[in-house]
């Protein structure tokens, strides 16, 4: 049991959720004009690590793709 499982789609379709519901609230309070730096810097640095390693995942698979690995 050592490989890694893929989640499944309903997994993933609530991981999502979960993740748009985490960044709306804060982004409606900053539209709202009540949020400060302090309360918005862990979710810019979550979705900075977020993209980087989306980011990285599309380039090893496009890589894989073209046959240039």
């Amino acid at each position: 049991m050592t490989e890694k499982q893929t989640p499944r789609p309903a997994q993933r379709w609530t991981v999502r959720g979960l993740a748009v519901s985490a960044l709306a609230v804060p982004m409606l309070a900053v539209l709202g004009g009540t949020a400060s730096a302090a309360e918005l810097t862990p979710i810019a640095e979550y979705l900075d690590e977020t993209i980087a390693t989306t980011s990285a995942s599309l380039v090893e698979a496009l890589a894989l793709l073209l046959g240039v690995r």
